[in-house]
């Protein structure tokens, strides 16, 4: 659909640029005839895949209900037999040219292979725990997957790989499951072997959650404040952003998956941030012996970001970094104020203020960041996280209008100081990129 779009938006396009004989007609087709309009391919291809689904699970419901009337050994047969089908029309079909159709019956065969480990288990009474099958289930998807091409497959690993790690933590008393980092790296190797942006995105929002899920555990059991746990989340958001940089501009096969973890690094800052102001002054933070660990690793956990950003060697990567760590910085400094000031002195409002000044900093550093790097993406992060800081400054951080007609006054005189300063730092950049170039 997406490429679609895009071709009757270029061939708009390329009647405007014949008019004023920016290409000729020739270059005007040969460019429109390198990008096909594959719309109907696609469509048939997904309804396709949705009907191999509805026959594997058919397949699945009709084997389970009748289980317990076969003897053990025809089970295995029809089990066995089953995703030998599935694999060998996936073969034909390859063969065929029909590599949509094809990722169809791997993807069948997979699902059909986790519904044998439940029923093989079942059958023989094998015990253990429930998230090991999870894991057997994860590695065949990911070697099927990885030997068919199946992007289908590839998808379903890192689903039943995410379960698998969920319920280990929430039933089992892991708190930070490293192991699952394993299982994520051989998914994102393979999508990245393949150059499959949507496969990295998708590894990096599995990351996203096990970071997120880890922290959460973390702190109850070790007793931090809501707050001090979200500022742990947004400094690693810091960090993740660096270092997604750093792998994108070092370039290699990792760079187009640096640029999925530095956007997923942006957004986690920018969301952290919002409800970090939300914990501190909206509904009580609350303090605890404790808060000095997240405190800390915040801190580093920035240093880290930035010095990584540091030394990627982009364009503008110094005044990045020291953003970053100014900020990283800063809602430490101003969380742990929060818990040792006193509530009825004039230390609250000013404390508000001051996240309140970092996170219009932040946005307008993120706008700043995505039009340096051409990353409208990143771009609208920042709007978006701007807009939201300001509505919240109007209704809730001050508690008249004077103080909020004061407060964008000088708000606004910063930010067209700062727009100045961004202006002349760009021209200054801008000749340095020629000769490198």
């Amino acid at each position: 659909m997406l490429n679609s779009l895009y071709r009757r938006r270029l061939e708009r396009d390329l009647e405007v640029w014949l008019e004023k004989g920016w290409v000729t007609r020739e270059g005007a087709a040969a460019i429109l005839g390198s990008v096909a309009d594959d719309g109907r391919a696609r469509t048939a291809a997904v309804i396709g895949f949705l009907g191999a689904v509805l026959i594997a699970m058919a397949a699945i419901a009709f084997v389970a209900s009748n289980w317990q009337d076969f003897p053990r050994p025809l089970r295995m047969l029809v089990l066995v037999a089953g995703m030998a089908l599935a694999y060998g029309i996936a073969g034909l079909l390859a063969r065929a040219r029909h590599p949509h159709f094809a990722d169809a019956a791997v993807f069948a065969g997979t699902a059909l292979f986790g519904a044998s480990i439940v029923l093989v288990a079942q059958s023989y009474h094998l015990s253990g725990d429930y998230p090991d099958p999870l894991l057997l289930w994860g590695a065949g998807a990911l070697l099927a997957a990885a030997m068919a091409g199946s992007r289908a497959s590839l998808v379903l690993a890192l689903v039943v790989f995410c379960l698998w790690s969920w319920y280990e933590v929430t039933e089992f008393g892991w708190i930070v499951h490293w192991p699952f980092i394993i299982a994520l790296a051989a998914v994102t190797a393979t999508a990245t072997w393949w150059r499959w942006g949507a496969g990295l995105h998708l590894s990096a929002l599995a990351f996203i959650g096990w970071t997120g899920t880890s922290i959460v555990a973390l702190a109850w059991s070790r007793d931090w404040s809501a707050a001090a746990t979200v500022l742990l989340m947004f400094a690693i958001g810091i960090a993740t952003f660096g270092a997604g940089r750093f792998a994108a501009v070092s370039g290699g096969p990792i760079k187009p998956a640096g640029r999925a973890i530095a956007l997923y690094g942006l957004a986690g800052m920018m969301g952290t941030l919002v409800v970090l102001q939300l914990l501190m002054f909206g509904i009580g933070s609350g303090s605890s012996s404790g808060d000095a660990w997240p405190l800390w690793g915040a801190l580093g956990f920035s240093v880290a970001g930035a010095t990584l950003l540091s030394t990627s060697r982009a364009s503008g990567s110094l005044l990045d970094a020291s953003v970053l760590i100014a900020a990283g910085a800063g809602t430490a400094g101003l969380l742990h104020l929060s818990q040792t000031v006193n509530q009825d002195s004039a230390g609250p409002p000013l404390i508000q203020m001051g996240i309140g000044v970092l996170a219009l900093v932040v946005a307008v550093w993120a706008i700043s960041f995505g039009n340096r790097s051409a990353s409208r993406t990143a771009a609208n992060l920042g709007l978006v996280a701007f807009a939201i800081e300001v509505l919240y400054i109007y209704w809730v951080t001050f508690g008249t209008l004077l103080d909020t007609a004061l407060f964008f006054l000088v708000g606004g005189v910063l930010l067209i100081g700062l727009a100045a300063v961004l202006v002349r730092l760009q021209r200054r950049l801008k000749p340095a990129d020629a000769e490198a170039s």
